[in-house]
């Protein structure tokens, strides 16, 4: 995920919820039970989905205004 991301240069935050509460709390918060999510202005994509991904890639690259 993070190296798909790197090398189409989105900038990105990583959370780690295996050690961040307040990650972890915010994922619930959502109702999200699964790892990795990616949140693309207001694209969420769930688990690691290399087309979605490349998709989301490609629109945000379009209009990086997308992204929020």
């Amino acid at each position: 995920m993070k190296e798909l991301l790197s090398h189409a240069g989105a900038p990105f935050t990583a959370y780690n919820v295996d050690e961040d509460e307040a990650a972890y709390d915010a994922l619930i918060a959502r109702g999200w039970r699964t790892i990795p999510v990616t949140i693309i202005g207001d694209q969420v994509i769930k688990g690691f989905d290399a087309e979605a991904l490349t998709k989301a890639i490609a629109a945000w690259q379009a209009d990086p205004d997308l992204a929020g």
